[in-house]
């Protein structure tokens, strides 16, 4: 109904809303924390969108997210059990290529240390939502490459006093720039990230 909404960034309320202001209209869009924490007052933006109607209170909720893909994975995340759109948007905290592995890889323990996701929760979303993403991950590079490569490069960047979720925002937002592919040796993916973080 709504695929996406371009305007110019006119309020930054905190806990990952924004106000986007799209000709006369000033539109309230819930985002992942981080994501909305990488923009800024008066910046011109694209951001795809979800309506979510809750079934409960009838409130209608517009969520959006900087890349298409990521908009398509929460969308899918919603049709895994116990998961609703708060959930969705704390699994995509961690990053749309590191939940993507996890989900594959069978990690509950990482998806566990989401808040609002206990244990009965992330095994549930292994077992239903496993093979259900690839057509996500050719998309993210990251998501293919070898996971301890980011993790290497995650935890150097966070010693060089950067946030783990800006070292991830980054991460999760290179694809689209083209840098990153599978064969991206270690180094190159460090040097990439810390320009990108600089900036």
């Amino acid at each position: 109904m709504l695929s996406f909404i371009e305007g110019r960034v006119a309020k930054l309320p905190g806990e990952g809303k924004v106000v986007v202001r799209v000709g006369d209209f000033g539109l309230l869009c819930e985002m992942v924390p981080r994501e909305a924490n990488s923009l800024r007052t008066g910046e011109e933006v694209k951001l795809y969108t979800h309506l979510h109607l809750s079934g409960k209170d009838l409130k209608v909720s517009l969520f959006a997210f900087l890349e298409e893909v990521e908009r398509m994975v929460f969308e899918r995340l919603l049709r895994g059990p116990g998961v609703g759109p708060k959930v969705a948007l704390a699994l995509l905290e961690m990053g749309t290529a590191r939940l993507l592995r996890a989900i594959e890889e069978e990690q509950v323990a990482t998806l566990t240390g989401t808040p609002g996701v206990g244990a009965r929760t992330a095994q549930r979303l292994v077992v239903e939502l496993k093979g259900k993403f690839a057509e996500f991950i050719s998309r993210l590079p990251e998501a293919e490459a070898p996971p301890t490569v980011f993790a290497e490069v995650t935890a150097a960047l966070v010693g060089l006093g950067f946030r783990e979720n800006e070292v991830l925002s980054a991460l999760d937002r290179l694809h689209s720039d083209g840098k990153l592919s599978t064969e991206t040796p270690i180094e190159e993916v460090l040097r990439i990230a810390l320009e990108r973080l600089r900036h």
